[in-house]
């Protein structure tokens, strides 16, 4: 590296120059020796600017004299502690608000309430528009558009900006909760499920009137048939809606689909018409609608004589991030989800196709392949609001920790329909986690257990078939003229 003249001023500087690296990395060792911040330099050689960026057109020699111009301005001083953690806030308000995440305060025992609303604002067909808000307040139910502006606060991406990430203060809905259900005492530990049914219910009677039809989005029918198990008496067949799925916990239910089935399939004792006398029966429900939303209560909760209240089960409930719930149906939705299925394999063909041909190719050529399936609708053309295929994938869950469910702490684990990622809704804290936290939440200890979950009807994606693939050009060689011998 050739060692240069620098002269600045009245002074002179011997510096050893690596051409290799950019200007800038001189500039900087000219900042050490002088002073003279990098944007304040103007370094001339041979009658020509140096810019921050290369060397074209420099031709730096050994023992040659440089001039540098400029003064010495106030040199930068390193950023207080206070500086850097206002500085982190800043930049966790700016990505907070790219994505919504507003926590709530929690404003004395009201973790119950604040995780149901966080899981109801990540449904889009809840949030409604101010002109849609007011046909809401015009049914003159105050706990409905308390909540409705509510989850469009929470979903506001400009408010979360102008707040820096505040978290917001939901008085007024929990006052008309109360209001409207006196069973949920003013600032006193609820039960997160009662809560979460109670708004359900509240939301989809007060946005149907409204004009805004959202019950089938989480409306479940079962058809239930009963069989006398000691004659051949067949009850009649009961038809009963649902907002949502109850997964017993017993001492053989490891697994949600084992739970929700063990729900399905109950002994009872009633009267027998053929036998004229009380005989065991056998009830066995199925499902012939599934709803684009589908929650699932863990029945984690019993009361317990001895000490009047709800104690907790603590035993570990596996639940998927993908669930099926084919085995669960009548035969008739049963044939009537093979089509939309059947597109499923479709769906992992083509992006196999896709990743295999990306293997093959250069970079330039693999980034023209990219996700260009078109999404399928997830409901029957004839029922607005089901699911067409019976996949879900996991989009929430609510967890409690603690041993009863009038104590504890009750949180919100949701994944953004925006980015993908999980994050935790803690009341004011909002912290993003992963898919493995998630899974920790399955129970099993003192850990925060899974209470209530949500699901979303799987999107399913079409894709068009792809071009023929082009095979390598074949490198081309000289013709060698063919050898001839001159022997006989």
């Amino acid at each position: 590296m050739p060692i240069v003249n620098v002269k600045w001023q009245k002074e002179k500087y011997v510096v050893e120059v690596d051409t290799s690296a950019p200007p800038m990395v001189f500039k900087a060792q000219l900042f050490a020796l002088t002073q003279v911040l990098p944007e304040r330099q103007k370094v001339v050689v041979m009658g020509r600017t140096l810019g921050d960026d290369d060397w074209e057109g420099i031709n730096v020699k050994e023992n040659m004299t440089i001039m540098m111009m400029g003064s010495v301005g106030e040199i930068p001083k390193a950023p207080t502690v206070l500086e850097t953690k206002q500085q982190n806030r800043d930049k966790q308000a700016e990505e907070i608000a790219a994505l919504y995440p507003t926590g709530l305060a929690n404003l004395g025992n009201t973790c119950y309430f604040n995780s149901c609303i966080q899981m109801f604002k990540e449904l889009n067909e809840l949030v409604l528009k101010p002109a849609e808000e007011t046909k809401v307040r015009e049914q003159s139910d105050r706990l409905c558009h308390n909540l409705a502006v509510l989850i469009n606060q929470l979903r506001d991406k400009d408010r979360a900006l102008r707040s820096k990430g505040d978290p917001l203060k939901p008085f007024g809905a929990v006052m008309s909760l109360s209001d409207n259900f006196p069973q949920f005492e003013k600032f006193k530990q609820q039960d997160a499920n009662e809560c979460f049914v109670a708004i359900l219910n509240n939301i989809t009677r007060y946005y149907g009137r409204a004009g805004y039809p959202i019950e089938k989005l989480f409306k479940v029918v079962t058809e239930t048939t009963s069989k006398c198990l000691e004659s051949d008496e067949i009850g009649e067949k009961k038809v009963e809606n649902h907002n949502q799925l109850t997964c017993y916990v017993n001492q053989e239910v490891k697994f949600l689909q084992t739970g929700i089935k063990a729900g399905f399939e109950q002994e009872i004792e009633k009267t027998s018409e053929a036998l004229g006398r009380d005989a065991k029966w056998q009830n066995v429900s199925q499902i012939s609608r599934l709803p684009k939303y589908l929650t699932v209560n863990i029945n984690r909760f019993f009361f317990k004589e001895s000490s009047k209240t709800n104690a907790k089960i603590l035993k570990q409930i596996v639940f998927p991030f993908s669930l099926d719930t084919y085995d669960l149906c009548t035969p008739e939705l049963k044939e009537k989800l093979h089509a939309r299925r059947a597109d499923v394999k479709l769906e992992e063909d083509a992006k196999l196709e896709r990743e295999l041909r990306k293997k093959v190719m250069d970079k330039d050529q693999a980034e023209k392949i990219f996700d260009d399936g078109v999404p399928l609708s997830t409901d029957f053309e004839d029922d607005s609001g089901s699911n067409n295929s019976g996949f879900y994938e996991l989009r929430g869950v609510i967890t409690h920790k603690g041993r009863s469910s009038q104590d504890g702490h009750y949180v919100a684990w949701l994944r953004s329909s925006e980015d993908g990622k999980w994050r935790l809704f803690d009341d004011e804290n909002v912290t993003e986690v992963t898919s493995d936290d998630i899974l920790k939440t399955s129970g099993g200890g003192d850990h925060h257990c899974a209470y209530i979950l949500l699901y979303e009807a799987r999107v399913i994606k079409q894709y068009p078939e792809l071009p023929p693939a082009q095979a390598p050009a074949a490198e081309e060689t000289a013709d060698e003229p063919m050898e001839v011998s001159s022997k006989p």
